[in-house]
């Protein structure tokens, strides 16, 4: 048998007590966890343009966590009324009279407000409030409770800063019949451009997780212009035309997304080259159907130079007609990202020159080889 030395046992008691002290202390002081009527309460001095200063409360907590706070409290009361058998609509109108009284000063359109997708058997829940906007997919776990799904792309957890706006759309479902949205989420700075992103997401009653099956991603900018639509150009607009291209369509077993980007062949503040993607969701694997571009014929320069700047020579080569074209790229590419200026010259019908910023100025020429464009010659002045 060990003995403990003289003194050690009547010391260990008392630190035991202290320590169970100081855990019950601890607890004893943490705050209560807060309501949603206590955080519109706290969100109520804000202004309600996110874009408007301040952006913190008195003690300093930034709005933006107060407004992921509230979503998640939102949450639990939907989760909470339907266990109870009351309908995720009643429960928001609640919530929604609460922002309605508390944020009255603001404009209605920064209240707290809803909208209701049945997914049968899930319930999909659009919120928005200030500038902000997310979603959540409620559904019955293995533990028979209603619980909100997690989705990578929510959005709650994105700064105030800027306007956030979000459109929800229920998908065709596959073969196994399980539910699917997409949400489309627009984002503007507080005076800069329009990103746009696509996330498509599938609940599968089966899975171990509590996360939703996230099947597109797709990720861009709006333009500032209209899409291309039956109008008349004279030669010389068609060549300069930028116009996007597609329209969004979620109806049937094929989806259509409309996108930008921001590329080195932009000369404004505007995304030149535009797509649409299309995807066949009939079945319960997504395939991808095809993109279509606004500007085929300038895309393999903007590609090219992409991956010139990120010392891909691979991926270079694939817009290119020769390795010979490909290594011109690899070696003479600037790195600026965005164009001084574009001018586009036809020279046959399969064959354009394209002559991209000023000082230096990059001598593009592209030709169309079967349905594909390539860059078969480059030069810099």
């Amino acid at each position: 048998m060990h003995h403990l030395p003289a003194g050690r046992t009547s010391l260990r008691l008392p630190i035991i007590i202290l320590a169970l002290l100081f855990t019950v202390g601890a607890h004893a002081q943490q705050p209560p966890e807060p309501t949603f009527e206590g955080l519109l309460k706290a969100l109520a001095p804000a202004p309600g343009d996110a874009c408007d200063f301040p952006d913190k409360d008195r003690e300093g907590t930034p709005f933006s966590d107060l407004e992921y706070q509230l979503f998640q409290q939102a949450d639990k009361a939907i989760a909470q009324g339907l266990a109870e058998k009351s309908s995720a609509a009643s429960t928001l109108e609640k919530l929604e009279r609460l922002s309605a009284e508390i944020n009255k000063k603001w404009s209605d359109e920064r209240q707290f407000h809803f909208q209701v997708i049945d997914l049968a058997p899930a319930v999909l829940v659009k919120m928005t409030y200030r500038n902000r906007a997310t979603f959540s997919l409620f559904a019955k776990t293995a533990t028979d409770a209603w619980h909100a799904i997690g989705a990578a792309h929510d959005h709650r957890n994105m700064p105030t800063g800027g306007y956030e706006s979000l459109d929800l759309f229920a998908l065709a479902r596959g073969p196994a019949h399980r539910p699917r949205f997409l949400a489309r989420f627009s984002d503007a700075g507080c005076g800069s451009g329009v990103a746009v992103g696509y996330y498509a997401y599938e609940w599968n009653p089966q899975s171990t997780t509590a996360s939703l099956d996230e099947f597109i991603k797709l990720e861009g900018a709006a333009s500032q212009l209209d899409t291309i639509g039956e109008s008349v150009y004279s030669p010389r607009d068609q060549e300069h035309s930028f116009l996007p291209v597609g329209e969004l369509k979620t109806e049937s077993s094929v989806i259509t997304l409309p996108y930008c980007w921001f590329s080195a062949i932009d000369t404004w503040e505007n995304p030149s080259l535009c797509a649409v993607n299309s995807y066949d969701i009939s079945g319960d694997r997504v395939r991808f159907v095809s993109a279509v571009y606004n500007r085929p014929d300038l895309l393999p320069i903007a590609k090219a130079m992409e991956h010139a700047k990120a010392h891909d020579y691979p991926a270079v080569l694939a817009y290119c007609g020769s390795p010979a074209v490909a290594r011109k790229f690899m070696q003479g590419i600037p790195s600026f990202d965005s164009a001084g200026g574009l001018h586009i010259r036809k020279i046959g019908p399969l064959m354009k020159t394209v002559n991209l910023g000023e000082q230096p100025t990059l001598h593009f020429d592209v030709e169309k080889r079967g349905d594909r464009w390539l860059v078969v010659a480059f030069r810099i002045d």
